[in-house]
């Protein structure tokens, strides 16, 4: 909930910040600027690559096994190393710059590659801290850094509006804010006393640990390029700046409505499930796995159907009349990323039960079909062509790697809850398509949402797509609201006795 509340904060801001600068900018420097962020953004995986994630993993594993002193070995070990990378993929970057420049902005490579280096290494620093404090179960140290940089950040973007700058004062300002990330992070983490140690690795974890960093290196730089990369760079390179803002917003708006929900389970449920086959009880992983992948699916399905319905009076309103191209591609995204997101489940219980190797072939055949989709789409398509390529693969891949863990692993996936909430999903959206049909003003989309939220959360019930524990579950949230919980206990109770249980 911490977690949460913190995204919520971000999200809110941040958005409200984007639009700013998008208005401000118009459509070419603010594709200009969204491109810039990509590339920070494709840094900052590479260079972390898969320690964030073994820290993260093994700080928390350790912590399971009740040995602290482990956790900060683990800790100090991964820093390192993380530094090394750094300043090897900055000399790399520097290196490669004729072949990422901005679209237009070919006469300012120094300024380009200053401020973007400027922006990459503190954030990634950032990055790196807040999966170790989420290892130490610390969440406060992405919730705090996150709130107080996004408020500051917002601030900072309503002076420049009100001073009409440009481009490179927008672009100073987020290198200047990465490094308040990086700086609030190491504060919050020396003020909790979760200080790296030299003290050398225990001989049996090393031999878990650098496999699994090995796989997770591998993996997070396919994904980097995986996400959204290289239909990014396409749209730079061969359609213009314009489209990469218009990708960038959509891609944004997609992600945002989606963490606005998934963010508190996403960060609990990787710690939750190193802790427990840390603990040796990886069917407990297994079962929390299979619990996380309807959460995600009903999350994903509620706002990718909201999202689809109130996309186009929700631009207009936030971005202004040039950025209408936005709206299809928004739509198309969310609503796919929507129908996949259990896939995020199913990836962090590869990843915390030793087996990254199967995550990281899913990870490059995706890789291999989005690269293939974006070269014959986007050069013939060019925005739409790119979002074709980035939900074709997503698809295909999902399906791919559900059947996969499912007889590799010999999971039980929640294939029938999974089916009841679609069949659920299915019912909002036709009644949902009532009142779009019989009023044409764009302002209906509005209504459509809510009468979508409204018959989804309903039908999921009558359905029966939930189990008794996921009434204790609420229960035991609800119960430190007590106003709230005396009010609504007794009909969740009558309610969970009639569910069957999760077996």
């Amino acid at each position: 909930m911490l977690v949460m509340g913190s995204t919520y904060v971000t999200y809110a801001l941040g958005l409200l910040a984007s639009i700013i600068v998008a208005r401000a900018l118009g459509p070419d420097d603010f594709g200009r600027y969204s491109y810039v962020v990509w590339l920070v953004g494709l840094l900052i995986m590479v260079g972390n690559n898969g320690l964030n994630a073994t820290a993260l993993r093994f700080i928390s594993e350790s912590l399971g096994r009740q040995s602290p002193e482990t956790a900060r070995a683990v800790h100090g070990w991964a820093r390192r190393r993380q530094y090394a990378c750094l300043v090897l993929i900055a000399v790399a970057f520097a290196a490669l710059v004729p072949f990422v420049m901005p679209a237009g902005w070919e006469d300012r490579a120094r300024v380009f590659v200053a401020l973007t280096l400027a922006a990459a290494v503190p954030k990634a620093l950032f990055m790196f801290d807040a999966s170790v404090g989420k290892g130490y179960g610390r969440y406060g140290v992405e919730a705090t850094s996150s709130v107080v940089m996004s408020v500051i950040n917002m601030i900072a973007v309503l002076l420049l509006m009100q001073t009409g700058a440009g481009l490179i004062a927008y672009m100073a300002l987020f290198a200047a804010t990465s490094a308040g990330y990086a700086l609030s992070s190491r504060l919050l983490l020396r003020a909790g006393d979760l200080g790296p140690t030299r003290a050398p690795l225990p001989p049996e974890l090393l031999g878990r640990l650098r496999p699994h960093l090995f796989w997770t290196v591998i993996l997070t730089t396919a994904y980097a390029f995986n996400n959204k990369s290289i239909e990014t760079w396409l749209l730079n390179d061969l359609v213009g700046a314009a489209a990469v803002g218009y990708f960038a917003i959509a891609g944004a708006l997609t992600r945002g409505g989606i963490e606005m929900l998934s963010a508190g389970l996403s960060t609990v449920l990787m710690p939750m499930m190193a802790h427990a086959f840390g603990e040796g009880r990886d069917q407990r992983a297994g079962r929390i796995m299979a619990s996380a992948m309807r959460y995600y699916s009903f999350i994903g399905l509620l706002i990718g159907g909201v999202g689809v319905l109130v996309a186009a009076p929700a631009v207009s309103l936030l971005y202004g009349d040039a950025y209408t191209g936005v709206i299809l591609p928004f739509q198309i995204m969310i609503g796919v990323t929507g129908l996949t997101l259990a896939e995020s489940a199913l990836h962090a219980l590869l990843s915390t039960t030793d087996n990254q190797r199967i995550r990281v072939v899913f990870v490059l055949v995706s890789l291999g079909i989005t690269a293939a989709l974006a070269f014959a789409l986007v050069p013939r398509y060019g925005l739409m062509g790119a979002v074709a390529a980035h939900t074709g693969s997503r698809l295909i891949v999902f399906i791919a790697i559900a059947g996969g863990i499912s007889r590799m692993m010999d999971m039980r996936l929640p294939l029938r809850e999974l089916g009841r909430l679609l069949a659920a999903a299915v019912v909002a959206a036709g009644v949902a398509a009532v009142p779009m049909a019989v009023v044409s003003e764009q302002w209906i989309g509005w209504v459509a949402g809510i009468v979508y939220a409204v018959v989804f959360a309903a039908c999921s019930l009558a359905f029966g797509a939930w189990r008794g524990p996921d009434a204790s579950l609420l229960l035991g949230f609800l119960a430190q609201y007590p106003r709230i919980h005396d009010r609504v206990a007794a009909p969740i109770r009558r309610w969970a006795d009639r569910l069957p249980d999760e077996h």
